[in-house]
Formats: structure tokens, sequence, C-alpha cells
């Protein structure tokens, strides 16, 4: 699997009903975009002061399917409906399963 994971940090004035938009079309991607098999959203505790407002995670079949998403109308209007009006900061990463390293458990 590849997997994009994403934090974005809102403005402050955003919003519950804005942040719950954004989750909301994140989580309507899979059914929206080929080769998106699962999304995971969640919005931060709040315990920490400097953290990002919230998390997403995106698995794809293959990278070739990660790059369809990027300009996938669905996807492209989630982020300026939703995203852009409130957005302050992003970071991502993307990986493939088989490059991740673990410990414990």
């Amino acid at each position: 699997m590849f997997n994009h994971v994403g934090h974005l940090t809102l403005v402050p004035e955003a919003g519950d009903a804005q942040i719950e938009a954004i989750l909301s079309g994140l989580l309507a991607l899979p059914d929206q975009v080929d080769g998106l098999v699962e999304a995971h959203v969640v919005r931060d505790a709040g315990l920490a002061d400097g953290n990002a407002t919230l998390r997403f995670h995106m698995r794809f079949v293959s990278q070739e399917a990660w790059q369809g998403y990027k300009t996938h109308p669905a996807h492209v209007s989630v982020i300026s409906t939703h995203i852009g009006p409130v957005l302050g900061s992003k970071a991502f990463v993307q990986y493939d399963d088989a490059d991740v390293r673990s410990a414990g458990v």
C-alpha cells in the first residue's frame, strides 16, 4: 500500500462546522477516487500549543493511484471548498508500507 499522511493547521478563526466539513469531505473521497482504499481523519486533542488542527491518513493501492488522486476533481474540490479558505499551514509525508520501520509491540 502507498500512504499519504497530512497535518493541517487551520487559522484560529476556523469554526467547528468548517473543521467538520473538512473531515467529512476527506472521508468521502474513497468512494470517489479510484485506488484510494482508506481514509482516516482525526482532530487534535488540543493538549499542547502549536499542534496541527487535524491529521489525515489516506491509503492507496499504489503510488500511481496517489498520483491520480492529486488532481482528481473530488479531491481538488475538498481543497478549494473546505481546506483552502481556512488553511494556515500544512505538512505531508508519502511512503510505501515496505519502507516503514517499527519497534515494540
